[in-house]
């Protein structure tokens, strides 16, 4: 199970929040919710980001961004334009000048100060992750934006038929379309991150090791065996794996192995042994010593943190 899979579907089980936003100008929409990542598609009409920083990007119909790290920004007709409505941690929104509008239709809420706006733009908004979606959304910048024809138009002419004519299960087919867009997205944008697990997969021989890590991180894996598993060199594989993601191989598949750890032990009730042998390590005590390196806390610690999290 690669990690983009593991990624939305760790998102997924923390919960989606999607709406349609239909606004007419002038809008203007503070988002200050803190999200791990969000997704917006632009169904029709355009819209201006406006980043903390005074980066300004335009987004037309068609391009789809993704927004990763909870960073706070404006999305607006024009740049610049006074923010009229801000959304706060945990999707609240507050009024600034103006009252929105909301209507719920089978399961899809649309907001907006406009039934029919000319902008219209459909935002999916990741709001935890576990470690696994952390750790591939640690890839990304705080803006990707891809442009019109970066994701398939037909997919998100699906959505767009879904938006124009909601029938039972229209709020399901939503979200999951809203999964593959992010995914798309991710892909596409897999070629300009730079560093990381994500630009590796570019790399035909470091996919296939990176390949063999996620999906048998219990083997025994060494630079050796990697190597002779994809008819390279150790001193090949070691080079450009480093090149490609940042780390060695064995750096990576340690940080991978703790990811894993971390997941199983707020989404199940197992024993740190069966943790422990489900990731590669030989020991509930190995496994616990690389873990309070790593996290910076013991297995029983982190549970527990995450268990009481959860609940509040």
């Amino acid at each position: 199970m690669d990690p983009l899979f593991r990624m939305v579907s760790g998102l997924r089980a923390h919960g989606l929040f999607s709406l349609r936003l239909s606004m007419a100008p002038p809008w203007s929409v503070d988002v200050d919710d803190g999200a791990p990542l969000t997704a917006i598609a632009v169904d029709r009409g355009a819209a201006w980001i406006d980043a903390a920083g005074g980066e300004r990007i335009r987004l037309d119909a068609g391009a789809v961004a993704l927004i990763a790290h909870g960073p706070r920004y404006v999305v607006a007709d024009e740049p610049g334009r006074p923010p009229t409505v801000r959304i706060e941690q945990g999707g609240t929104c507050v009024p600034l000048t103006e009252s929105m509008r909301s209507t719920t239709h089978r399961g899809l809420l649309t907001w907006g100060n406009h039934d029919d706006g000319p902008d219209q733009l459909l935002v999916g908004t990741y709001a935890s992750a576990s470690q696994v979606g952390r750790h591939l959304v640690g890839q990304l910048p705080e803006f990707t934006v891809l442009p019109p024809g970066e994701v398939d138009e037909a997919l998100l002419g699906l959505l767009r038929r879904e938006l124009e004519d909601p029938r039972p299960g229209h709020s399901f087919v939503i979200d999951r379309l809203l999964d593959v867009v992010v995914c798309s997205a991710i892909r596409a944008a897999a070629r300009t991150t730079g560093r990381g697990w994500l630009s590796g997969t570019v790399d035909e021989t470091v996919a296939g090791a990176l390949d063999l890590i996620h999906e048998s991180p219990e083997a025994p894996w060494t630079v050796a065996s990697l190597a002779a598993a994809l008819h390279v060199s150790r001193a090949t594989l070691a080079a450009r794996f480093r090149e490609a993601v940042g780390d060695p191989p064995g750096g990576y598949l340690t940080r991978w192995r703790l990811t894993l750890a971390a997941d199983a032990l707020t989404s199940s009730d197992d024993g740190l042994d069966a943790v422990a042998r489900r990731v590669g390590y030989g020991s509930a005590f190995a496994l616990s010593a690389a873990f309070k390196r790593h996290h910076g806390m013991s297995p029983s610690q982190y549970r527990r943190r995450e268990t009481t999290a959860a609940v509040r």
